[in-house]
């Protein structure tokens, strides 16, 4: 089947297809074999990304990453619900899941629509098919009173800051407390993303990004911030070779993970 997603959504398809990639090699980091059932069934040119070698590892160590801190918090809270803002095609709540936790997938209609093509049902799996800048998309949330993990991978640098600012009104206006775990990208690569090995084959642009995480609670003074992790703590121990050399440089470049925690006083 052919599939038409522009613009930021077809970056979604970047990282089904390094999951799929890495899911067909010999030597598997987050064995996801329903991404490979995916690009097996859409009609689109996977092979425009298949130079993005520092994608391949990057997008692996993410998700190696953001799987660990979030099975952390499950651990903690074994009932909890949890919230992917912006999914995606992402298959991380089969990768997650403990049998008792409630996931929401929140996405654009567009995408929500073919995620339905390509997932079974789950009555603990819920799609919510809105903008992440719709306000009326907390309201489909019940928490009942259990603990709220909100997780954001590869959609915040697509914002600008003001919708930056928007979206964490709209997350500290809808819910009483929450941890929040947010894919940021460094300040540096604001507007260069066709200096990107894979995302200059798409029509996508980066527009915010940060240094510390510190910026986020600039722009929401109710958060406080937990921690901190470059995605190169990962990073590092799977590039091959001669590349190890861009270790320290990945460190000033790369993704990392911001933690955050809300809780409404009064």
């Amino acid at each position: 089947m052919s599939i038409k997603l522009n613009g930021v959504m077809e970056t979604l398809l970047i990282t089904l297809y390094v999951r799929a990639k890495d899911a067909m090699s010999s030597n598997p980091v987050i064995h996801d074999k329903k991404a490979i059932e995916i690009i097996q069934k859409i009609d689109y040119d996977f092979q425009k990304f298949e130079s993005g070698e520092m994608s391949y590892y990057g997008v692996l160590a993410r998700a190696k990453i953001m799987d660990k801190e979030a099975k952390k918090f499950i651990t903690e809270n074994p009932d909890c619900v949890i919230v992917s803002v912006g999914c995606g095609l992402d298959t991380r709540f089969s990768r997650v899941d403990n049998g008792k936790i409630k996931w929401y997938n929140l996405d654009f209609p567009e995408v929500i629509e073919q995620r339905e093509i390509f997932f079974e049902k789950n009555e603990r799996e819920i799609n919510i098919a809105k903008s992440a800048l719709d306000d009326t998309w907390t309201q489909d949330v019940k928490t009942e009173g259990k603990k709220l993990l909100i997780i954001s991978e590869g959609m915040l640098m697509y914002l600008k800051e003001n919708e930056i600012s928007q979206l964490l009104q709209i997350l500290t206006n809808g819910f009483d407390s929450f941890e929040a775990q947010f894919d940021l990208l460094y300040k540096g690569l604001v507007n260069k993303a066709k200096m990107h090995d894979t995302l200059k084959k798409t029509s996508a642009q980066f527009n915010w990004g940060v240094k510390d995480g510190s910026e986020v609670v600039a722009l929401c003074s109710s958060l406080k911030q937990k921690g901190l992790i470059n995605f190169t703590d990962e990073l590092k121990h799977m590039l091959p070779g001669a590349k190890k050399l861009l270790v320290p440089m990945m460190y000033i470049f790369n993704n990392r993970l911001g933690i955050y925690t809300y809780q409404k006083i009064g």
